[in-house]
């Protein structure tokens, strides 16, 4: 039997060839784990800005700040924006890779998950149309729609 090409030249050779079949086995292991943690991260940030957006026009709703219809309107049309970017941050293979709160049921409930991210970009929608009123009330109704969107998932899918 002929003896590869690979094999020969000796134990250097040899040993270089180890390294090379073991780092390719182990590299896509290693990106996969990098994009977890990508996938993780712009997730979390998503919703971070859907946060970052809900609080003033709570605050507003609540009396704790003068409404400001202008204001409630830029963040509801950013809500809106954002509400469709939460499922593209659960893609499979990102349980893990970094920190993470997100429950395991999401991947194995993933369209009971689709639809509770498709009610929170219709109650954003409906946030942003009660904007155009000016009437605080209504936005109020609305932002405790968006505010029951997300409970309704994060009651389920979401680790305290």
């Amino acid at each position: 039997m002929k003896e590869s090409n690979l094999f020969k030249g000796g134990r250097r050779t040899r040993a270089a060839a180890s390294v090379a079949v073991m780092l390719s086995l182990c590299l896509p292991a290693m990106a996969q784990a990098q994009d977890a943690a990508k996938v993780i991260k712009y997730r979390q940030s998503a919703h971070f800005l859907l946060g970052w957006n809900i609080g003033p026009i709570g605050a507003m709703v609540k009396g704790e700040r003068p409404f400001d219809a202008g204001e409630a309107r830029m963040r509801a049309l950013r809500l809106e924006q954002v509400a469709p970017m939460i499922a593209e941050g659960y893609p499979p293979g990102s349980q893990a890779g970094a920190p993470t709160k997100a429950k395991p049921e999401i991947w194995d409930n993933m369209d009971d998950f689709r639809q509770k991210v498709a009610d929170l970009e219709a109650a954003t929608t409906k946030l942003a149309a009660a904007t155009e009123t000016g009437d605080v009330k209504q936005v109020g109704t609305a932002l405790g729609a968006v505010g029951g969107a997300c409970k309704a998932c994060h009651d389920r899918y979401k680790a305290d």
